[in-house]
C-alpha cells in the first residue's frame, strides 16, 4: 500500500517537473500533451499514474485558444477519463468541448461532443438520455453525409431498445442498418449487427433464428482477420452460442462452445472480462450437468469481475452461485449472495436479474416467500408497463430530436440564406433594379390589358342591352303596325262602306222631298249615329297604342322585376313616375339605367337575402330621380372594399353625369339614390 502511494506521489512529482516550465512554443507544448496522452492511454501502467497524467493534460490545455487542436486534446483527454471510469470528469469535459464546438461553429465536433455524452449516460444505463444524445448525434452524422458514424450510433440506440426489452424495435433497427452495410461493405459492422440480430430473436424466444444470426457473426470473422479484436470476436460468437443451448437446457452442446470459445486465445491474460463471462456460462452449466466442481469457476468469475467493477457480471454470478449453494442446501450462503444481487440489480436497473434473485430469494427464504412473490409481481407488472410505454418513449425522443434538429437546419439555413440575399443584394442590385421596372412594365401592360379587356366586355354587354331595347322596340312597333292595320282595314271595309252606302241613299232626297222619301232616309241619319260611335272607338284604340308606345322603356324594367321575383322568391315593388316621356330620354341614359338597375337586382339576389325590395322612378323638372331599397343583410359602407358591381354602377352613373348615393347598415339593408339628367 505505502509502496503504491509512494509511486503515485513520485509519477506526479515527477509530472509536475518536466511540466513546470511553460514552453515557448506551440509545436514542444502540444509535443508534450501528445505524451503525456500517450503515457495517460498506457494500460501497463496503475491507474492512478494514469489518473494523475490525464489531470495534468487538463490543466495544460484548459487555457489554450479554441481551435481543433485544443479540441481534438480534450476529445482524447476524455477517452482517457472514460477508461478510467472517472465519469465526471469525462462529462464535463464532454460538455466543455461541445460548448466549444457550438462557438466555433463547426457541426463535425459537435456531433462528436454528442457521441460523447450518450456514451456517458449509457454508461450509466440512462438509456432515455443516451437514447436521446445518440439521435442528436446521428441526425448531425446524417447532415453531414457520415454514413459510417450513424450506423454506429443506430446500433448503439438498437442495443438500447433491446436492454429496454423493445426487441422487435432493436430487429427493425438493425435491419435497416444492415442495409446500407451491404452497399458500404464494413464488415465489422456486419459482425455487430448479426450478434444484435441474434440477441433481439433470442429476446423474442426465436432460438432457432438467433443460432442462425449468431453462426452468421463467427462466419462473418473471417474477414476480420486483421481486426484488433478478431480473436475476441470469434469468442464472442461461440459464447452467446453457447448461451441459447444453456438456456434451452442443452448443457452437454453449452460447454462444448464454452470450452472452443477458450481456446480462441489467452483471454485471461488479454481479455479478462471475456474470460470471466466465458468461465461463468461453463460453471453454470457444469452446475447444471451436476458437476460441483464447477464452483471454483463460479468464484473466479465473481472475483475478475469485481475487479473491473463489472456490476451486470457481479449480478450474474452472485445469482449463480446462489443457485448453486441453494443446490447444496446451504440457505445461508444461497441468501446472502441472492439478496447482495438484488439490491445490485436493483440499484443500477438490471431488471431481468432482479426478477431472478427474487425467485430465488422467495424459494430460500420460505417464511417470507410470500413477501418476495409479492415483489416479484409487482416488479412484473411494472416491467411490463414499461415495455409498453418504451416504444412511444424513444419514438418521441426520436420526433424530439428531429424537430430540434430541424430547427437548428431551419436557423442554419436561413443564416444561409441571409447571406446569399446579401450578395445578391450588393453585387446584383442594378439587376434586381432593372427587373423591377420591366416587373412594373408588364404589371402596368396588364393591367391596361385588363381594362380594355374589361371595357370590350362592357361594351359587348352595352350592345346587348342596346339590341334587347331595340327588339322589344321592335316588337312593340310591331304591334302598333299590325293595330294600325287593323283600324285600316276596319275604316275601309266597315265605316267607308258604311258611309257610301248611307251617302248613296241619302243622295235620293236630292230627286226627291216628299214625306215618304224623308221617312225613309231618316233611318240612315241614325246609321251615321252609329257610324259615329265606330270612329270614336277606333280613335279610342289609337290613343292606347300611342300611350303604349310611350310605355316601353317602362315594360321592360317592369319585366326585369318579375324575373327577380320569379328567380328569388322575393316581393318586389315597382313605381314609375306616369308623367316620364321615356321617347324622350336617349337611348344611352335608358340602357345605363337599365344596367344599373340590373347589377342592383344581382347584388341583392346574391349577397343581401333580402325578402323585400322596392324601387320608385321619378321626375323632378329636368332630371330623374331612382331610388333601390332592400331588407337584407346590408354592409360597413367604410369598411367593406368596393366590389366591380358597385364600381360598375358608378362608372355607368358618371358617364350619364348622374350622381350615385349607396347607404347602408348591417342588418338593415340597403338603399341606392340616383339622380340623372334629362
Amino acid at each position: 500500500m505505502n509502496k503504491a502511494i509512494l509511486l503515485l506521489w513520485f509519477s506526479v512529482f515527477f509530472i509536475s517537473c518536466t511540466e513546470k516550465e511553460k514552453n515557448k512554443s506551440p509545436e514542444r507544448f502540444n509535443d508534450n500533451v501528445d505524451t503525456l496522452l500517450v503515457k495517460a492511454n498506457d494500460f501497463k501502467r496503475d491507474s492512478r499514474i494514469r489518473l494523475a497524467y490525464s489531470d495534468k493534460v487538463y490543466e495544460l490545455i484548459q487555457d489554450q485558444p479554441n481551435d481543433s487542436v485544443t479540441r481534438n486534446n480534450y476529445f482524447k483527454l476524455a477517452g482517457r477519463y472514460y477508461n478510467l471510469k472517472k465519469y465526471e470528469k469525462y462529462i464535463k469535459i464532454c460538455r466543455r468541448v461541445h460548448t466549444m464546438a457550438l462557438e466555433s461553429n463547426n457541426t463535425l465536433d459537435v456531433a462528436k461532443a454528442l457521441h460523447y455524452i450518450g456514451d456517458y449516460h449509457y454508461a450509466k444505463f440512462q438509456n432515455d438520455s443516451s437514447y436521446y444524445y445518440f439521435s442528436k448525434a446521428e441526425k448531425t452524422y446524417l447532415f453531414l453525409k457520415r454514413q459510417k458514424d450513424v450506423n454506429s450510433l443506430r446500433l448503439y440506440k438498437a442495443n438500447i431498445l433491446f436492454f429496454e426489452k423493445d426487441f422487435s424495435g432493436c430487429e427493425a433497427a438493425i435491419i435497416s442498418i444492415l442495409k446500407t452495410v451491404q452497399e458500404k461493405g464494413d464488415e465489422r459492422l456486419r459482425y455487430d449487427c448479426y450478434i444484435g440480430l441474434g440477441n433481439a430473436l433470442e429476446g423474442m424466444n426465436n432460438s432457432e433464428n438467433a443460432l442462425l444470426y449468431y453462426n452468421k457473426a463467427f462466419e462473418a470473422t473471417k474477414d476480420l482477420t486483421s481486426d484488433p479484436q478478431y480473436l475476441l470476436l470469434k469468442a464472442q460468437s461461440f459464447n452467446f452460442i453457447g448461451r441459447v443451448y444453456q438456456k434451452a437446457n442443452n448443457h452437454v452442446q453449452a460447454i462444448d462452445y464454452f470450452k472452443n470459445a477458450l481456446l480462441f486465445d489467452d483471454f485471461r491474460k488479454n481479455e479478462p472480462l471475456m474470460y470471466a463471462n466465458l468461465i461463468n456460462n461453463l460453471a453454470y452449466s457444469r452446475f447444471k450437468s451436476k458437476d460441483n466442481s464447477a464452483l471454483l469457476e463460479l468464484k473466479e468469475a465473481l472475483t475478475i469481475r469485481d475487479s473491473l467493477d463489472n456490476i451486470p457480471g457481479i449480478v450474474s454470478s452472485r445469482i449463480n452461485l446462489s443457485e448453486f449453494y441453494l443446490a447444496q442446501k446451504d440457505t445461508v450462503k444461497a441468501f446472502l449472495n441472492s439478496n447482495e444481487a438484488r439490491t445490485k440489480a436493483h440499484d443500477n436497473k438490471i431488471f431481468e436479474d432482479e426478477l431472478r434473485a427474487l425467485g430465488l430469494l422467495a424459494e430460500i427464504d420460505i417464511r417470507k416467500s410470500s413477501f418476495y412473490n409479492e415483489k416479484f409481481i409487482k416488479l412484473t407488472d411494472s416491467l411490463q408497463n414499461n415495455e409498453r410505454a418504451t416504444r412511444n418513449k424513444f419514438a418521441r425522443i426520436e420526433f424530439e430530436t428531429d424537430e430540434i434538429l430541424d430547427q437548428k437546419n431551419n436557423i442554419e439555413a436561413e443564416k444561409n440564406e441571409l447571406a446569399t440575399q446579401r450578395w445578391i443584394i450588393g453585387g446584383g442590385s442594378v439587376i434586381i433594379f432593372a427587373l423591377g421596372i420591366l416587373l412594373f412594365i408588364v404589371r402596368m401592360q396588364r393591367a391596361k390589358n385588363r381594362e380594355l379587356q374589361f371595357e370590350q366586355e362592357q361594351q359587348k354587354a352595352n350592345e346587348e342591352i342596346y339590341q334587347l331595347m331595340l327588339s322589344q322596340q321592335s316588337k312593340i312597333e310591331e304591334g302598333r303596325q299590325n293595330e294600325k292595320k287593323r283600324i285600316s282595314q276596319e275604316l275601309h271595309d266597315g265605316i267607308m262602306s258604311k258611309l257610301t252606302s248611307t251617302r248613296l241613299n241619302l243622295f235620293v232626297l236630292s230627286k226627291k222631298t216628299d214625306e215618304e222619301t224623308i221617312k225613309k232616309c231618316l233611318i240612315h241619319i241614325e246609321g251615321i249615329q252609329n257610324i259615329e260611335k265606330e270612329i270614336r272607338s277606333i280613335s279610342h284604340d289609337l290613343n292606347q297604342d300611342l300611350f303604349s308606345a310611350k310605355d316601353s322603356f317602362k315594360t321592360i324594367i317592369e319585366a326585369l322585376f318579375e324575373e327577380q321575383e320569379n328567380i328569388s322568391n322575393v316581393a318586389c315593388q315597382l313605381d314609375i313616375d306616369e308623367t316620364i316621356a321615356w321617347e324622350n330620354v336617349e337611348s344611352t341614359t335608358k340602357m345605363h339605367l337599365y344596367r344599373i338597375f340590373q347589377e342592383a337586382l344581382q347584388n341583392i339576389h346574391k349577397y343581401a337575402k333580402a325578402t323585400k325590395i322596392s324601387a320608385a322612378i321619378t321626375k323632378a323638372e329636368d332630371t330623374i330621380h331612382v331610388e333601390i331599397k332592400d331588407n337584407g343583410a346590408g354592409f360597413n359602407t367604410k369598411k367593406t372594399r368596393e366590389g366591380i358591381g358597385l364600381k360598375n354602377m358608378q362608372s355607368r352613373i358618371k358617364i350619364v353625369n348622374g350622381e350615385i348615393t349607396i347607404r347602408s347598415q348591417k342588418g338593415k339593408g340597403t338603399s341606392i339614390y340616383l339622380v340623372i339628367p334629362l
